[in-house]
């Protein structure tokens, strides 16, 4: 037992258990926590220097310091440049006065809310596959943008356009026709802010109220759960995923049991695990979408990093909605995407559509249009795929030389499937590995974030498109323990 001076006159016992599976920052952060909650730990008070408890608790800097920044993510602490680390002055429960105050409501809340996960400490977001926004042509697009808005200004911020500018469809029909193989007419093609949009309008249209089982990939994409969730009272049933793709069996079992409003999929790279659906379980889902006549809606955002077969949506129009993004290959921020459709559903989702967003961004969808016009934007995804080898290769190699022994992993699209070995096979060996990783500033997902029942999982996804080989060779070094 040794005995810790943290304030004035406080004393923090802590037992450290060297041989516990508890890694020994966690001990030190439930000592810490334990503390706060009997008030031995208050408000405001000043936690002595890094090394200085490394020092009295015989432990390394590093180990400290991982703590400290764990119980800051938490909200336990605070930190001030040059000053040091201090008990959080609202860590304590809020008490809310009648009507709830400014922030509380007055009102219950829904159980199934979550707030938006902080990223104040996130120094690397490798959750995902981002576009480097560094790699982005601004200044082809700022000219872009100044010839929209000096040629057609006053149209264009008055224009309201149901299914996105004809400009952009038109040049985007063009696109997907010569490097998808995917042939459509403008009509056909609705511009979107990004995928979420896309679910959303889908599920509202097809499924809504009325309820119906909606099939999903597990494990999937959380976010497309949860824009169902949102915006329909659709019944989610999860469909497994090997290394083939989706499991058709699966899927015909399911169909046994009754009718199927929507198949959602990402066939081309499958979220998380980046396996591609294989061309005769393609096959046969189209088949199984003709017979039970229930539509698909393929998700494609990565498509412009991937030397992949034509879309599923080439192979049935009929059956197939087709969902691709232009942020992936540009930018985060620029928030644009596209939905293919039959004409005569596009029309009807058109209105839909509008309740969703109705101004849309006409100048943004002007210049874009202009990049596609004069080449701009096929350089672009030479650009982020020449990028993208570089900073996968990159990754990789870093991960063999330091980590091949606790991980192996698979790669597709933006990001690497990474599953957990020898030491870190053990699920919950993993989790604390994730969490040891966000200590560093390190943002990685935990693996059941990816599983529709929610079960801990020795495997995550570690997105490598938006930074630069240096930047994930240091990433990678930061993640050995």
């Amino acid at each position: 037992m040794r005995g810790v001076d943290v304030g004035r006159g406080s004393e923090l016992e802590v037992k450290l258990s060297p041989g516990s599976r508890t890694p020994l920052y966690l001990q030190v952060v439930a000592a810490v926590v334990e503390a706060i909650g009997q008030e031995r730990l208050r408000p405001g008070m000043a936690l002595p220097s890094v090394r200085s408890l490394a020092g009295q608790l015989g432990v390394t800097v590093n180990t400290v310091l991982a703590a400290l920044r764990e119980l800051q993510a938490q909200g336990w602490l605070t930190s001030r440049e040059r000053d040091g680390f201090f008990v959080a002055a609202g860590w304590e429960e809020p008490r809310p006065g009648p009507g709830g105050g400014a922030g509380a409501p007055g009102f219950d809340l829904p159980a199934h809310l979550q707030p938006v996960t902080s990223s104040a400490d996130v120094v690397m977001d490798l959750s995902d596959g981002w576009a480097d926004a560094r790699l982005a042509p601004f200044q082809a697009l700022g000219r872009a943008y100044q010839r929209g808005l000096k040629l057609h200004g006053a149209s264009l911020m008055a224009s309201r356009e149901p299914l996105g500018l004809p400009r952009l469809r038109k040049a985007l029909a063009g696109h997907l026709g010569s490097q998808r193989g995917l042939a459509v007419e403008p009509d056909q093609i609705i511009v979107l802010r990004g995928s979420s949009m896309a679910v959303t309008l889908v599920a509202q249209a097809l499924v809504g109220g009325q309820g119906g089982t909606v099939a999903v990939e597990d494990p999937g994409h959380p976010g497309v759960r949860e824009s169902l969730g949102q915006a329909c009272t659709a019944r989610l049933k999860g469909l497994p995923v090997d290394a083939g793709g989706v499991v058709v069996e699966a899927l015909e079992a399911l169909l046994a049991e009754g009718a199927l409003k929507l198949l959602v999929l990402t066939p081309q790279c499958q979220f998380p695990t980046a396996v591609r659906l294989e061309g005769a379980r393609r096959s046969r889902i189209l088949e199984l979408s003709r017979s039970h006549r229930f539509p698909i809606l393929e998700l494609d955002g990565e498509q412009d990093y991937l030397a992949a077969p034509e879309p599923m949506a080439a192979l049935d129009p009929g059956q197939v909605l087709h969902f691709g993004s232009l942020s992936r290959s540009f930018a985060p921020g620029l928030g644009v995407g596209y939905l293919v459709a039959p004409a005569s559903f596009a029309a009807l989702l058109a209105r839909a559509r509008q309740r969703l967003d109705w101004q849309g961004d006409p100048a943004t969808e002007w210049a874009l249009s202009e990049l596609f016009l004069d080449g701009e934007m096929g350089r672009q995804v030479l650009r982020v795929r020449k990028a993208a080898r570089e900073r996968m290769e990159a990754l990789q190699d870093a991960l063999a030389h330091g980590m091949a022994e606790r991980l192996r992993w698979r790669t597709g699209g933006m990001a690497l499937w990474v599953e957990g070995i020898g030491p870190l096979a053990d699920p919950a060996a993993f989790h604390s590995w994730t969490r040891a990783c966000q200590t560093q500033g390190l943002r990685l997902r935990p693996g059941r974030y990816y599983r529709l029942d929610g079960a801990e999982t020795a495997a995550t996804r570690m997105g490598f498109t938006g930074f630069t080989p240096e930047e994930l060779q240091r990433a990678v070094a930061m993640m050995q323990w």
